[in-house]
C-alpha cells in the first residue's frame, strides 16, 4: 500500500498485515478483501479474440478497386492461419484509443493462453492482471506474439503507447521445411482499436473475469500470394506459331523481410509528409480506389536517391545495423541483384501448395510482409512481385525434341536448337563445326585465323576469341576448334540425344553469351522461361501513372493471380517479359477480378 494515509505503525500490526496478504496470495479459498485506492489490484481477465475471416467472410461484388475491406468481401483463411494459441493484450487509458498521443502509458500488459473456441471466437483461460477497480481500459492485443523477451526489456523503464504501435517485428510466421512449406504460429495485432474493458470489484474471481464478453478483431501482419493458371497456353505471338506454354511455377519476388509495424497505419491524405491515422483504412468510407498510403518503416526512404536503411535491433526498435536496398529484401529473389543463371531460377520456382475452402482451385506461394512505395518511387528495386517459371514448347523447331524438352537458344527472337546450328544459319554453313575445322586446316598464320575470324557473323564470342588467342609459334593444332570452345569456354556439351547440357565445368553459359551478343542472345535451360508480374494493390486503370498504392502489398490480404494468357516467348531469366492475368486482392478474408491492361 503506497498512499500516505495508510502508514501502519507499530511492528504487531505490520506483521499482521503481511501475514494476511500472504495467506490471500497462497490460497485461493481467502477472500480478500478489495482496495478502495488507485493502486492496481490482481483482478482476473478473460478475453475473445476474433479472426475476421473465420468463418465470418462474405464474397465480393463485381467491381473492385483494391485491396482493403470495404465491399470487397473477404477469403477465409485456412485452418493454420487463423489458429490463435496465445496473445499478449497491452492495457492503457486514453481518450482517442489507438490513435492517442504517443507518450500514453502502457499501465499493464498481460500473456494469455487460449482455451477453446466459442462461436468463432478464441477464448482465452482467466489470468490475473494488477489493475485498478471501477476503471475502463483500452485495449491492444497481439496474438501468437512470440517469446523473444523484447517487452519485458522494452518494459523495464515504462512502456509508452508509441513503442508498441511502433514496434516492428520481422517474424511473423513460422516456416519449417525445404521442400514442402509448413506454416503456422501467424502473428495478429489489432485490427479496430476501439475494444476498451471496465473493471470491478467483482472480477477478483476467475469465475467472474473482466472482458469475459469483450472481442477484440486481430489480422494477420503476412500478406498471402495465391496463383491460378491453365493446364496449357497457347503462344499467340505470330513469330512463334504453334509454340505452347505450361507454367509449372512460381516464385515471390523482392520479398519483404525487414519488418512491419505491430500496428498499422496509413497517411492522412496521399501526401507522405509523416502524419498518419492507425488503423485507419486506405480507402474511402464508400470504397474505391485507394486515396491514402499504408506506411511501412520504410515507405519514407525508399527512393532511387537513398540506398542507405536501418534494420530493426532485438527489441524491435529501429535501431539496428544500416543495409543497403538489398538487406531489406529476401536475398534469394532480389531481383536487381538476382543471379543471371536460369539453372539457379529454375530451383527457386516451385508448384506451390494447393488451398482448401474457399481458396480452392488456387495454389500458395508464400507469405510476405508489407511493403509499399510511393507513386513516384516505383520501381523493380523495391516493389514486389511474382514471377512465373513456364515450358515453351516451340512448334516445328529443327532438332528440338518435345517430349525430352532439352535447352534451346533465342537470338534476336529467333530460335535454335543448338548452338552448332545458330552459327551454321548465321553462317550459311549446313555442319558449322565441320566446316571451321576446315578452314582452320586451311590456315598458314595468325592473320589467316584473324582474317577467317573476321569474316564470321558470332553472337557467341568465338571470332573474338580467335582474334585474341594468338600466343606463341602458329600451328593447326594451336588454333582452338568451334567444338573445343563450346566446350571449354562456353560450358556447352550437345548431347545428339538429349540436347545442349549447359554450365559445364563451372561455367555459367547464360551470362557469357548474353555478354557476347550484346545481350541478344538468350539461353532457355531445358526450355524453362520466366514472365513476370508486378503485384498491384489498387488500379487506378491509367498505363500512364502511378496511383495511390497502386504497387504495394499490405496486411492481411491474399494477393491471387489468376493467368489468362501468354502472348510470347517469356524471359531466359525474370526480367521485363510479362503476362496476361486477373488479379484478385482478397482482404484474407478479397477483392473481385481485376482485369489489367497488358
Amino acid at each position: 500500500m503506497k498512499h500516505d494515509k495508510y502508514k501502519w505503525l507499530g511492528s504487531a500490526l505490520c506483521l499482521a498485515l503481511i501475514l494476511v496478504m500472504a495467506s490471500c496470495s497462497m490460497s485461493d479459498d481467502m477472500e480478500c478483501p478489495p482496495d478502495n485506492g488507485g493502486e492496481g489490484q490482481q483482478v482476473y481477465v478473460q478475453l475473445r479474440l476474433t479472426v475476421p475471416s473465420s468463418g465470418q467472410g462474405t464474397r465480393a461484388g463485381d467491381t473492385p478497386e483494391g485491396g482493403e475491406e470495404n465491399n470487397e468481401g473477404r477469403e477465409e483463411g485456412q485452418e493454420y492461419e487463423n489458429t490463435i494459441s496465445s496473445a499478449l493484450v497491452f492495457f492503457y487509458r486514453a481518450d482517442n484509443n489507438i490513435n492517442a498521443d504517443g507518450s500514453t502509458p502502457i499501465d499493464e500488459y498481460a500473456s494469455f493462453t487460449v482455451s477453446g473456441m466459442e462461436n468463432g471466437n478464441y477464448v482465452t483461460n482467466p489470468v490475473q492482471v494488477p489493475l485498478e477497480f471501477n476503471t475502463t481500459y483500452n485495449l491492444i492485443a497481439v496474438a501468437n506474439p512470440g517469446n523473444d523477451g523484447r517487452w519485458e526489456r522494452l518494459a523495464a523503464d515504462g512502456l509508452t503507447l508509441a513503442e508498441v504501435r511502433d514496434n516492428i517485428s520481422t517474424q511473423v510466421w513460422t516456416e519449417t521445411g525445404d521442400v514442402e512449406k509448413v506454416y503456422s504460429n501467424f502473428m495478429m495485432s489489432s485490427e479496430d482499436g476501439s475494444e476498451k474493458l471496465t473493471v470491478t470489484d467483482a472480477n477478483t474471481s476467475p469465475d467472474n473475469p473482466a472482458g469475459r464478453n469483450t472481442s477484440i478483431y486481430v489480422e494477420r501482419i503476412a500478406a498471402r500470394l495465391d496463383y491460378q493458371v491453365d493446364n496449357e497456353y497457347t503462344c499467340n505471338d505470330p513469330q512463334y506459331p504453334g509454340a505452347r506454354v505450361v507454367i509449372n511455377g512460381a516464385a515471390i519476388l523482392n520479398r519483404f523481410t525487414a519488418g512491419s509495424y505491430l500496428i498499422k497505419r496509413v497517411t492522412i491524405d496521399n501526401k507522405l509528409d509523416g502524419s498518419v491515422t492507425y488503423l485507419g483504412d486506405e480507402e474511402p468510407a464508400n470504397g474505391g480506389m485507394a486515396t491514402n498510403y499504408v506506411i511501412d518503416p520504410w515507405t519514407l526512404t525508399k527512393n532511387e536517391s537513398n540506398n542507405s536503411f536501418t534494420l530493426p535491433d532485438a527489441d524491435g526498435r529501429l535501431a539496428g545495423t544500416q543495409v543497403d536496398a538489398a538487406g531489406l529484401y529476401n536475398s534469394e529473389t532480389f531481383l536487381p541483384k538476382g543471379s543471371d543463371d536460369p539453372a539457379y531460377w529454375a530451383g527457386k520456382c516451385s508448384s506451390g501448395t494447393a488451398m482448401e475452402g474457399e481458396g480452392a482451385g488456387w495454389y500458395r506461394v508464400g507469405y510476405m510482409l508489407e511493403n509499399i512505395t510511393s507513386s513516384a518511387n516505383t520501381s523493380k528495386d523495391y516493389n514486389t512481385g511474382i514471377v512465373f517459371k513456364a515450358e515453351f514448347i516451340p512448334d516445328g523447331l529443327v532438332g528440338y525434341d518435345k517430349e525430352k524438352k532439352p535447352t534451346f537458344f533465342s537470338y534476336d527472337g529467333t530460335l535454335y536448337a543448338t548452338l552448332t546450328g545458330m552459327m551454321g544459319a548465321l553462317n550459311s554453313q549446313q555442319d558449322f563445326a565441320q566446316y571451321v575445322e576446315g578452314r582452320i586446316k586451311e590456315c598458314r598464320s595468325w592473320a589467316d585465323v584473324t582474317a577467317f575470324a573476321d569474316k564470321l557473323n558470332d553472337p557467341t564470342g568465338y571470332a573474338e576469341y580467335l582474334r585474341t588467342n594468338q600466343n606463341g609459334y602458329f600451328t593447326v593444332d594451336a588454333v582452338t576448334t568451334w567444338t573445343k570452345y563450346l566446350s571449354t569456354e562456353l560450358g556447352v556439351f550437345e548431347d545428339p540425344d538429349n540436347g545442349p547440357k549447359i554450365n559445364q565445368g563451372e561455367k555459367n553459359t547464360r551470362k557469357l553469351l548474353y555478354a557476347s551478343s550484346g545481350e541478344r542472345l538468350r539461353t532457355y535451360y531445358n526450355s524453362q522461361c520466366y514472365y513476370v508480374w508486378w503485384l498491384r494493390h489498387s488500379n487506378n486503370n491509367d498505363d500512364t501513372t502511378n496511383g495511390v498504392m497502386e504497387y504495394a502489398i499490405v496486411r492481411n490480404n491474399i494477393y491471387k493471380v489468376n493467368v489468362t494468357g501468354v502472348y510470347s516467348l517469356g524471359g531466359d531469366i525474370p526480367g521485363d517479359e510479362e503476362l496476361r492475368a486477373n488479379v484478385y486482392v482478397k482482404d484474407w478474408e478479397g477483392l473481385d477480378p481485376e482485369t489489367l491492361p497488358m
